[in-house]
This record gives C-alpha cells, structure tokens and sequence, in this order.
C-alpha cells in the first residue's frame, strides 16, 4: 500500500493509536483503574476499526483504478482514478482552448467581410451583410468556450486539491478523531469526504465519454475555413484592379464557374454545426459529468458518515 499517497501516514497513526490504547490498558491494570483499562481496550477496539477502514480503501482504490482502464479507450495517466481524470480533463482543457483560438480566426475573417462596404458614389452595398448572424453565431460560441475554458480549469484545481490532500491530510486527521467519542461524527465526516473525494467523485466522471474526438473534428473543420486561400482577405494591392473585388466576390459563391468554385455559406455552416456539436461535448464531460459525480458524493459521504461516526463500540458488538 506504501504506493498510494497518503497511506504511510494513514498506518503510521494507526500504530500509534495502537501503542497508545496498549499502554492505556497496562497503566491500567498496573495500577488497578478499571477507567483507564476500558478506555484503553476501546480505544484498541476502534484502532482494529480504522485498520480495517485502511484496508478496505486500499482494496477500492486498486478496485476502481482497474474499472477505470477498462472505461478509457487509451489510457492518459498510469495512476489511480483521480490521476487518470487530471490528466484527461487537462487534454480536454488544452483542446477547448485551441478550438477557442480556431474560433476566433474565424470570427476575424467572417467580420472582415460582414463589414465590408463598397462605395460606388452614388449609393454603396454591403455584398456580405447576412453574415451578421453567423457572427453572432461564432461569437456567441467563443464565449461558451471560454466559460467551458474556466470550468474545466477550475475541476483540475479541484481534483488536484483532493489527490494531494484527501489521503495525506484529511484522511489521517479523520482516523484520529475518529479514535475519541466526542469527535467520532466528525472524524467519521473526513474520512468519508477523503474517500469519496479521492475515489468515488473521479470515477463517475470517467463513465462519460471523452470529447476529444468532436474537439478534434471541429478544429479541423475551422482550419479548412481559416487556411483556404479564397476566404483569406484582400492584400490591399489587389484593390488597384478594377476586376479584383467582382473576382473575388464571384469566387466565394457557389454559383461562380471558377474550376473549384467555393461556398462561403456552406462552409459556415459546416464550421458552426461542428463547433455546436463539440460545445455539447464538452459541456456533457465537464459541466453536467462532475455537478453529477458530485451529486453521488454528497449522498455517499454522508451515508458513509452515518456509519463511521454512528457508535461501532466494543460494548455495540458485544
């Protein structure tokens, strides 16, 4: 078990729990305080308790680490759950914030056009004006991205705080209280939030599928758009040939009887259902996968409470 983070320390204040209810009873019957003894024999009982408590984690953990290799396609981390949901969500968080550059290249381009104007003296026209609500499209997409963005940095935080203190703190600090009546809720409350948090809450996120596929399909998508030379915008030494903004206007519509003729419309079209599609991705796997998890925490760390700091006395099982 000395592999597991935090499970060291967990032993090492059973032990000493152990040493201290042994030497409890000795005093005891050394001296004749009958008081002392049956707090000492409680506190071996409960010792016993938190040992079995220790191995029961460690069996879960290896448990849940080989249900979670067989839930991935390819595994991202060589840890236990909460390891491998880190570094999953890290590569769904650098995906987002690609497709999020992506999208915003396209939003150059399109307002580029949407806004420009032709001034022929007399009157002037506005040939790319309906791309007004594709924009807002995109916009409005590039802000879901960037709240998607935040979300998905703010569950690594979480789950990082969690892998690094759930077993190396508040487990321990839990067993110990855990030991003494007075505190026994409470010490039951952290160790049940230290399991649930280090086990249970990674686990159910890794039943979700993972985004990257719909990421990756969108990204390519906007790319095509982005790097096709008929989008690019005018060099402004184009704008001296009388013919250049008729060409170019001609050759970005699909009714042009260029070799290759291109359809703008279609084009974007194709670029916002594919970025709709990843949004609702992403959303699934870092919005509504963890407020779900979270839901099936609560509910078992406070069942597991009720156990662990409910009266498992000598006296209870005698």
């Amino acid at each position: 078990m000395g592999d597991i983070v935090g499970m060291d320390l967990a032993i090492i204040v059973v032990t000493i729990s152990i040493l201290l209810s042994g030497i409890a009873i000795g005093l005891g019957r050394g001296f004749g305080y009958k008081k002392i003894e049956s707090f000492g024999v409680e506190e071996l009982f409960q010792s016993i308790v938190n040992g079995a408590i220790i191995g029961a984690l460690a069996i879960i953990i290896e448990l849940i680490k080989g249900i979670s290799a067989s839930l991935v396609e390819t595994e991202c981390s060589t840890g236990d759950a909460i390891a491998e949901v880190s570094c999953v969500l890290t590569d769904v968080n650098n995906g987002v914030f690609s497709l999020l550059q992506e999208t915003v290249k396209a939003m150059n381009i399109v307002g580029y056009y949407q806004s420009l104007s032709l001034n022929f003296g007399s009157f002037s026209i506005q040939p790319f004006v309906n791309l007004e609500s594709i924009l807002e499209i995109l916009t409005s997409q590039a802000n879901s991205l960037e709240f998607l963005l935040v979300l998905t940095a703010l569950n690594i935080n979480i789950l990082n705080f969690f892998a690094e203190n759930a077993l190396l703190l508040l487990f321990p600090i839990g067993l110990v209280l855990r030991s003494f009546f007075a505190t026994r809720r409470l010490g039951g409350f952290l160790i049940a939030v230290a399991i649930g948090a280090y086990v249970l809450y990674p686990a159910f996120i890794l039943i979700f599928p993972v985004p990257d596929y719909e990421i990756n399909v969108a990204k390519a998508s906007i790319q095509n758009f982005t790097t096709n030379e008929n989008y690019a915008p005018w060099p402004i030494i184009d704008l001296n040939d009388n013919n250049a903004i008729a060409s170019k206007i001609d050759n970005m519509s699909m009714w042009s009887n260029a070799t290759e003729p291109v359809d703008l419309s279609g084009d974007l079209t194709v670029v916002t259902q594919a970025n709709s599609n990843a949004i609702s991705k992403i959303t699934m796997y870092s919005v509504f996968a963890p407020i779900f998890s979270l839901i099936v925490t609560i509910v078992f760390i406070k069942e597991l409470t009720n156990i662990l700091g409910g009266e498992i006395g000598l006296s209870s099982v005698m």
